[in-house]
C-alpha cells in the first residue's frame, strides 16, 4: 500500500515536472507582450491658412451696346442737292460739312434784307433829330423802330436760309447712312443722314428689382463682350421706375471706344456689384459637396482636429471662388481632406498661404 502511494506520488511528481518545463520553455519562445499599446502614426494633410477679405457679390444682366448719341440729320431749308461733301462710312468732326444745297436767289435776298435794314436805321437817325427840333412827331418815331426791327429780322431770315444750304455734324461721328444723292430736291424737315458717335457708347439692361439698392452711380462695372473680350465702364443712369411688365429697372454704362470698335447693336453681359460681404477665396480643390449637396470645406481646430464647415457661395472667378461661412482666420486641409474624418487628428503640413485677389472683381464671373 505504502509502495502504491509513493509509486502514485512520483508519477504526479513527474508529470508536474514535465508541464513546468513545457510551460517555461513556452513562455520563452513567446515572451508576453508590453501592456503599453503602439501608438499609431497620424495622417499628414497638406493646409494653408486663409484670411477673410472683404468681396463684392455680382449679379450679371444680358445687356445691348447702343451709341450714345445718334442723330437723323434733317433738311432745314427747300433746295437741290449741289454737292455730297463726306462720303458714307467716313469718320467727321464736329461742324465738317456734309451735303450742300444750291443757294439759288438766298444770297440776293441777304443782300436786299442788308440794304433795307441800312435804310431804316437811317431813316430812325434822321426822324430823331428832327424830333429833338420839335419837327417830327413821336408817331414817326414809333413807325420808324418798327421798321427797324421789320428789317434786322429780315436779315436774320435771310441770313439763316443761306446758312443752312449747307448741312454739318453736330458732332464728332461716322457719317452712318446718307439718304439724298446729288441733284436731289430736299424739302425742309427730310432726313438727308444718320450721324453716330461710336467712341463714348452706353450698355443698356434690365436688372431686377431685388438688386438694384445695391448700385450707385459712378460704379466701375466689368462688361464681358459678345466676343469674348472684356471692357470696364461707368456706371452713368439707374431708371427711377420699374419696367410695369418685367419689374425691371433700366441701367447704363458708359463706356469710352477711343479704338472705334464696331460693338454697336451687339451684346454684352454686366457684371453689377450688388452687395459687399467678407469672404475667402479658395481654388476648387478646397470644396467638397454635402450628402444634399452643399458647399463644404474641412479645416483644422486650435487641436489640429478635422472640423468641417458649410460654406455658401459669393461667387466665382476663372480661378477659384469666393465663400462665406467660415472663420475669420481658417486653416483649410487642401490636400488629403478625402482620407480623414470630422474628429480625427491630423499632423498639418503648411503649403503656401491662400492670398485673396485684391482685383478679382475684373475677373468675375457670376450669374
Amino acid at each position: 500500500m505504502n509502495r502504491s502511494i509513493l509509486s502514485a506520488a512520483l508519477i504526479v511528481a513527474g508529470l508536474s515536472a514535465w508541464m513546468l518545463m513545457g510551460v517555461n520553455s513556452q513562455a520563452e519562445e513567446n515572451p508576453v507582450e508590453s501592456a503599453e499599446p503602439k501608438v499609431a502614426e497620424l495622417m499628414k494633410v497638406q493646409v494653408v491658412n486663409s484670411v477673410a477679405k472683404p468681396v463684392q457679390r455680382l449679379v450679371s444682366v444680358q445687356g445691348q451696346v447702343e451709341a450714345s448719341q445718334v442723330v437723323q440729320l434733317k433738311s432745314e431749308v427747300d433746295g437741290r442737292v449741289n454737292e455730297l461733301a463726306v462720303a458714307e462710312g467716313t469718320r467727321v468732326t464736329a461742324g465738317t460739312e456734309l451735303i450742300k444745297l444750291a443757294q439759288d436767289y438766298r444770297p440776293a435776298q441777304l443782300a436786299e434784307a442788308q440794304a433795307r435794314l441800312k435804310k431804316a436805321q437811317s431813316d430812325l437817325q434822321a426822324n430823331l433829330k428832327l424830333r429833338k427840333r420839335g419837327l417830327q412827331s413821336e408817331n414817326q418815331i414809333v413807325a420808324d423802330r418798327a421798321e427797324l426791327e421789320s428789317a434786322r429780322a429780315q436779315v436774320a431770315q435771310a441770313r439763316y436760309q443761306l446758312q443752312h444750304t449747307v448741312i454739318k455734324a453736330p458732332f464728332n461721328g461716322v457719317l452712318n447712312t446718307r439718304t439724298v444723292e446729288l441733284g436731289d430736291f430736299v424739302e425742309r424737315g427730310q432726313q438727308v443722314a444718320e450721324l453716330v458717335n461710336d467712341e463714348e457708347l452706353i450698355v443698356a439692361g434690365q436688372v431686377p428689382q431685388q438688386f438694384v439698392n445695391g448700385l450707385k452711380i459712378g460704379q466701375v462695372i466689368n462688361l464681358r463682350l459678345v466676343t469674348g473680350g472684356t471692357l470696364a465702364g461707368e456706371l452713368k443712369f439707374i431708371s427711377a421706375t420699374a419696367n410695369a411688365d418685367t419689374r425691371s429697372y433700366r441701367v447704363e454704362v458708359a463706356l469710352n471706344n477711343i479704338e472705334h470698335q464696331r460693338l454697336i447693336g451687339t451684346s454684352a453681359t454686366m457684371q453689377l456689384p450688388v452687395e459687399e460681404l467678407t469672404g475667402h477665396w479658395v481654388p476648387g480643390s478646397v470644396l467638397g459637396l454635402g450628402t444634399e449637396g452643399q458647399l463644404q470645406v474641412k479645416a483644422l481646430d486650435s487641436e489640429n482636429r478635422v472640423e468641417l464647415h458649410q460654406a455658401e457661395l459669393i461667387r466665382t472667378d476663372k480661378d477659384g471662388f469666393w465663400i462665406s461661412g467660415l472663420p475669420y482666420d481658417v486653416t483649410l486641409v487642401s490636400v488629403g481632406q478625402h482620407f480623414v474624418g470630422v474628429g480625427d487628428q491630423v499632423v498639418p503640413v503648411f503649403g503656401n498661404p491662400i492670398e485673396a485677389k485684391e482685383e478679382a472683381a475684373v475677373h468675375a464671373n457670376v450669374d
